[in-house]
């Protein structure tokens, strides 16, 4: 049978809960003491355990004040905080503050009915709990659900520093045959303080836990004392555990004998701080190195961003080296470019070869050659240029000088027409071969500028800003979601983006956008969430929320009697604001078209996601299908929308025209150039407009213009359309082109709309 193991974790947490109700219980200002009950809602807001604070609680108070009434005062407190708390679980609600704050004076009801003559302390009791209240959940949020991302708001600065205070209070009455606990407390705080070297954080702990002291005894000696003490630990001991406590007990002493004069109270007043340095000996170096990471999380966050921009700067210039080597590839490969023969070159070749082969074995070599050479040279090179220029010659192509002098005129003809077509076939494969060379020259020079672009853009160093990060820390823990870190940061073009390390529950995604909106002073938006690793955490980015977006609709059919449609069309996201919208028709129909459109366009969408510029995508692609020899043509049909610079960009490759219709006037984009893969070259037809909320762009393949049949046709029964919704219109308009061709399909049909509109949110 196995043993359940004991959460020692678990147990000291709740120990270390009973005893701070303890104390509260026992802290009070002038008689009032709300502090416990305070404390109670506090701890079911954050989500503790609600059976055992309740115990804590009713304990506490019974062990401070044993009555009749303050058993009753304690128990209606903790049956209100119960009810409400069970009544949200069952509707599954979370508990806001409002609702904590109302529930915690309805509580108080039983301590009215008892108090209900003295009104001004009622008074001060309510705000004093009130007050209270807040800097409990704004401590416990803290503790308990940030963990080890330690960084304060002011806010939260004072209220650990209110709560440090209720606790010197509370504790400062406590005393065991004159054993001072609050000594012992203070001074094993000081002493860890102390060795973490952190002189301001325990000044201003040490100087409220004594004030909270002070307040309780009514005496400001407590303050004097432990601030003498903190010097001495502080300023005249080396970072030495057994330096720090035998220095301050000697100074301890001194100051005991200073202030009392018999030997036993001497005794007593340092037993507290003795025993406190024994507990500080036992302290594993282990716990003070974790508390020195807690203490200086702030100056680590500085270096390591730091680091961030210092690595930014060692990328960019890698990449910057990186862009040199691509470009010396883009030039080697230029250089490996074979030029073609000359006219003049390639005759004077081809005559070489000629008469090295046909001449070689004829009887009449020598006579040719001496006698009549420069006339019969000067007569095959003519009819080399006639069979360049035809591609083959005959009998009837020979000069008649030639003809009647050769006895192997035949051999000749033939040889010359072998050579002519080995030489073209030659000349295209080279071709072909130089044409690779070149693309893969223009893919390293785009990669080239890509990467100085890319580099252009990371040189720059990013600015953070911890003041609002801590502000998101705390306002998303008071709407009950645990915050681990936030880093919040500008970049060159002051788009502000955050990146926020949430615990992986069911946290509301608009209180998130919400909170960061309203800390950073811009709408923000979630733009992704990635589940980390270590811890059950998830990685949310928040960037700028658009202002403008854009909505899309799509209808096509196949050509009638075809299963596939050889239209393919595109619309993606290419960055925050820019759309890419794209349409591609493969040359013919069915299926064959539909693989040659489809790989077209996803060279496309690959070149456009990368970043690389229109010129260089369409001229690679281009080559990419100028390089087979089948004859695959595509017309291509793109708009770049810019959302953020109100700005469309038209390419058209043989395409044709597309339309913009602004409100009821219709613009006209005239389409052009060959399909790509047509030739080398090519020079597609551009167009740049500005673009407005509400414009709506169509796209459309020759199969829908040639249904309506002219431009004027189409661009009219658009401007019918009193629809703004892009789906309704791209149907509208394939519908009207089958109607028009008798529900007949005689080429595939496609139509891609698109239309912008302003963002409410």
């Amino acid at each position: 049978m196995k043993t359940k193991k004991i959460n020692v974790k678990f147990i000291l947490k709740y120990l270390s809960l009973f005893f701070v109700c303890v104390v509260l219980a026992n802290a009070n200002v002038n008689g009032l003491s709300p502090f416990l009950f305070a404390f109670f809602f506090a701890c079911i807001f954050v989500g503790l355990d609600e059976k055992l604070v309740a115990v804590f609680t009713l304990c506490s108070a019974v062990l401070v004040n044993l009555t009749l009434n303050s058993l009753y005062v304690a128990v209606s407190s903790v049956a209100v905080g119960l009810v409400v708390f069970y009544a949200h679980k069952i509707l599954k609600k979370r508990l806001g503050f409002i609702t904590i704050f109302l529930s915690y004076i309805i509580s108080l009801v039983t301590y009215f009915y008892y108090n209900r003559n003295d009104v001004i302390s009622l008074v001060y009791y309510v705000v004093l709990g009130a007050i209270s209240l807040y800097v409990f959940i704004t401590v416990m949020q803290v503790l308990l659900l940030r963990k080890n991302c330690f960084k304060l708001t002011i806010d939260e600065s004072i209220s650990f520093l209110f709560f440090i205070a209720l606790l010197g209070l509370g504790i400062s009455p406590i005393n065991i045959y004159n054993f001072a606990a609050y000594r012992l407390v203070l001074m094993f705080v000081i002493f860890l303080l102390i060795s973490v070297n952190s002189v301001s954080l325990t000044y201003s702990v040490v100087l409220s836990f004594a004030l909270g002291v002070a307040i309780g005894q009514v005496s400001l000696v407590p303050i004097a004392e432990f601030a003498i003490l903190m010097l001495v630990s502080g300023v005249f001991s080396a970072p030495n555990k057994i330096k720090i406590f035998i220095l301050t007990l000697l100074t301890d002493a001194v100051i005991q004998c200073f202030f009392l004069s018999n030997g036993m109270e001497i005794l007593y007043s340092i037993l507290p701080l003795f025993v406190a340095g024994i507990l500080f000996l036992l302290v594993p170096n282990k716990f003070i190195g974790s508390l020195s990471d807690l203490v200086y999380v702030k100056s680590n966050e500085i270096s390591s961003r730091n680091l961030i921009n210092s690595t930014r700067k060692n990328i960019r210039k890698r990449m910057s080296e990186l862009s040199n080597v691509f470009l010396d590839m883009k030039q080697i490969h230029l250089n490996m470019i074979k030029k073609e023969l000359g006219k003049e070159e390639l005759v004077a070749m081809l005559t070489r070869e000629i008469t090295s082969t046909c001449c070689k074995d004829c009887l009449d070599k020598n006579k040719c050659t001496r006698s009549l050479g420069l006339d019969n040279r000067s007569n095959l090179e003519a009819l080399i240029e006639t069979a360049l220029t035809k591609g083959k010659v005959s009998l009837l192509d020979i000069p008649s000088g030639l003809s009647s002098r050769c006895v192997k005129i035949n051999n000749l003809v033939n040889l010359i027409n072998r050579l002519c077509d080995e030489y073209r076939q030659y000349k295209n494969m080279m071709s072909d071969v130089n044409n690779v060379k070149i693309l893969l020259a223009d893919q390293m020079g785009a990669v080239s500028r890509l990467l100085l672009d890319v580099g252009e853009e990371i040189d720059t160093n990013v600015t953070f800003d911890m003041a609002r990060e801590n502000k998101i820390i705390s306002t998303l823990l008071s709407n009950n979601i645990e915050c681990r870190e936030v880093l919040l940061y500008t970049e060159k073009n002051n788009d502000i983006s955050a990146v926020l390390v949430i615990k992986a529950n069911n946290y509301p995604t608009p209180v998130i956008e919400k909170v960061v909106s309203k800390v950073t002073r811009t709408p923000m938006q979630i733009t992704s969430i990635v589940p980390l690793e270590e811890g059950n955490y998830n990685s949310i980015t928040l960037n700028k929320l658009n202002k403008y977006d854009c909505i899309f609709g799509l209808a096509s059919c196949n050509k009638s009697g075809n299963e596939e449609c050889g239209d393919c069309h595109s619309i993606i996201r290419l960055g925050g604001t820019k759309f890419l919208l794209a349409l591609c028709d493969g040359m013919g129909s069915g299926s064959s078209a539909h693989q040659m459109s489809a790989m077209t366009l996803g060279l496309i969408e690959n070149f456009y996601k990368v970043g690389f510029d229109n010129d260089i995508i369409l001229e690679s692609v281009n080559k990419l299908l100028a390089i087979n020899n089948q004859e695959n043509y595509s017309t291509l049909d793109v708009c770049l929308i810019d959302l953020d610079k109100s700005l469309a960009d038209f390419i058209k490759v043989g395409s044709p025209y597309g339309l913009i219709k602004r409100d009821s006037n219709i613009e006209l984009v005239e389409g052009g150039a060959l399909p790509i893969g047509a030739i080398d070259n090519i020079t597609p037809a551009t167009y740049k407009t500005t673009i407005s909320t509400k414009d709506i762009v169509i796209l459309v393949t020759d199969g829908i213009t040639d249904a309506f049949d002219t431009k004027e046709n189409l661009i009219e029964f658009v401007s019918r359309l009193a629809t703004n919704n892009p789906q309704t219109i791209a149907e509208s308009i394939l519908n009207e082109a089958l109607t028009l061709n008798c529900m007949t399909a005689k080429d595939d049909m496609t139509v891609l709309v698109a239309r912008t509109y302003l963002k409410n949110k």
